[in-house]
């Protein structure tokens, strides 16, 4: 989210570029910790990128 101080949406972009096959998917409604914030939307993400799925 724009406003997180913790990880700027540019550090996100950024660290997706540098990433074979990196994608960044920004989740409404969170910040840095996504996991407590968005925990169903987060491990969906998950599957859809994991291979195998």
């Amino acid at each position: 989210m724009s406003g997180d101080r913790v990880m700027p949406p540019e550090h996100g972009r950024r660290i997706a570029e540098l990433l074979p096959h990196g994608r960044l998917v920004e989740i409404e409604d969170t910040y840095t910790l996504i996991p407590l914030d968005q925990p169903a939307r987060l491990a969906q993400l998950v599957r859809e990128f994991s291979p195998g799925r």
